[in-house]
């Protein structure tokens, strides 16, 4: 743990939990893109304090910051390619763009 006092060492755990959950359910629940590669990002960042409250050595820690570091570089990206392309980044809205370009189905 990172101290010797028990009582603080679960109010990091909770909070690195609480972090979690709330990266887990906003990247679930949300239909912009943006806010969902913010909510995985804020449940990274919770397993990283989690891990660090739990003593896990630096050089997992030092991993899991580039992992993440990456993941947001390769979203960073994907976002700006996704709004070029198709001029929005709600999910609904590039349903619809996806559909307007599809072919129709031949009658059976």
């Amino acid at each position: 743990m990172v101290s010797a006092d028990p009582i603080l060492a679960r109010l990091l755990l909770a909070m690195a939990t609480t972090l979690l959950l709330i990266g887990v359910i906003a990247a679930w629940t949300s239909t912009n893109l943006v806010k969902r590669v913010v909510g995985l990002l804020f449940a990274m960042l919770g397993a990283l304090v989690g891990a660090a409250a739990l003593a896990a050595p630096a050089a997992l820690l030092m991993l899991g910051a580039g992992v993440a570091l990456g993941y947001f570089l390769v979203a960073a990206a994907l976002i700006v390619r996704v709004q070029e392309a198709y001029g929005a980044v709600e999910a609904a809205e590039l349903d619809s763009a996806d559909g307007v370009d599809e072919p129709a189905e031949p009658k059976a």
